[in-house]
């Protein structure tokens, strides 16, 4: 099945003033072509986000006129995705449009009937058993399980033959934490910018995307010390959080003029959240730590961090998104893996799980 064409994209270099050059790419040449992406862009070319951006530009005749890429560029222009988080549709569109294994480079070039098909399920699993990540299959079939209810409700596709897609990815989480020696042994041998990176997510359990923004603005004086106010970029609430000794080490630390409490080795914010986890994963095999440790393990970790610090256990449910079970289940793996937990964590557990 064809991919998006990038060999059609006109490119033109021109000089800008004080120097240099900038890069425009159209989807096509000539008079009327749209521009899709410049090199002043915060998008990397060639990226899923790219492909999607031409996909979006180009031509809607041959390119999608009744094949199932008239649905992705449907959806993609829909008030349910335009409605959807930044970092949700950024995922859906790298699933979308990545060059190799991608929902549109598998099935954007085949007609729309294939779809009410009832073959098409097979070659759905099908494709998704060669990815070679279990979990990135099924996040690339999820998007296409998404495409095809969303065709469906549209009257675009007549039969969803993609229900009750059962995924592989069955990893269990919430048993892998990082222990102490494991957190000391990444900080005395990682970078100095990249252990923090670490440090700060085991202190506050955010994910990488409020990691990547987390700055002193944040910090608000309480009668009791000093808690972030995090407006969360999945939930899009505000989360409170205690502010631990060690956090308020690392913010009394960062440079004046930093933006962010997390940066480059330049000092500069990250632009994209998903650097926070490759270098820290990078590192992590570097010092020979255990490989299944990943940087969103450390929400276990900061979880009895901010018990310590006093939060209570509701209040750490909520911060996290869990169900209070849930968090008494995690602290207590915590708690186990930690024979010299103090007495005063172990009541603190208690008192939080009791009604």
């Amino acid at each position: 099945m064809p991919k998006i064409d990038l060999k059609g994209i006109h490119r033109v270099r021109r000089k800008i003033v004080g120097g240099g050059y900038r890069e425009y790419h159209y989807a096509w040449r000539g008079n009327g072509a749209p521009l899709f992406w410049r090199s002043d862009s915060t998008t990397p070319k060639g990226s899923a986000a790219y492909i999607a951006a031409l996909a979006a530009a180009a031509p809607k005749g041959d390119s999608a006129h009744g094949k199932f890429r008239a649905v992705i560029l449907a959806y993609l222009n829909s008030r349910e995705f335009q409605g959807l988080g930044e970092r949700t549709q950024r995922d859906i569109k790298t699933n979308l449009y990545h060059p190799t294994n991608g929902v549109d480079a598998k099935f954007g070039g085949a007609p729309i009937s294939a779809a009410n098909d009832a073959r098409f399920r097979k070659a759905a699993l099908d494709w998704r058993d060669t990815i070679a990540s279990p979990k990135v299959g099924d996040d690339r079939i999820r998007t296409l399980q998404k495409l095809v209810s969303w065709g469906v409700d549209r009257g675009m596709i007549q039969i969803h033959h993609l229900r009750g897609i059962r995924a592989t990815y069955k990893v269990q989480r919430s048993e892998i934490l990082w222990t102490d020696a494991e957190i000391e042994t990444f900080e005395a041998g990682a970078p100095a910018h990249i252990a923090r990176i670490l440090s700060v997510a085991t202190e506050t359990g955010l994910r990488p995307g409020d990691l990547a923004t987390l700055s002193p603005a944040s910090v608000q004086h309480t009668t009791k010390g000093r808690r972030l106010l995090v407006m969360t970029a999945k939930r899009n609430r505000l989360a409170s959080i205690p502010v631990t000794p060690k956090m308020g080490r690392i913010i009394d630390a960062t440079p004046q003029g930093q933006t962010t409490f997390i940066a480059t080795k330049a000092g500069a914010p990250y632009q994209n959240p998903n650097y926070l986890g490759d270098a820290v994963s990078l590192w992590r095999t570097k010092l020979g730590i255990r490989p299944e440790l990943r940087l969103y393990d450390a929400r276990g970790t900061a979880a009895t961090r901010l018990l310590n610090a006093g939060a209570e256990m509701r209040e750490i449910a909520t911060h996290m998104g869990w169900s209070i079970k849930h968090a008494s289940s995690v602290i207590e793996r915590y708690v186990a893996l930690h024979p010299d937990m103090t007495d005063a964590l172990a009541d603190k557990l208690s008192r939080g799980d009791s009604p």
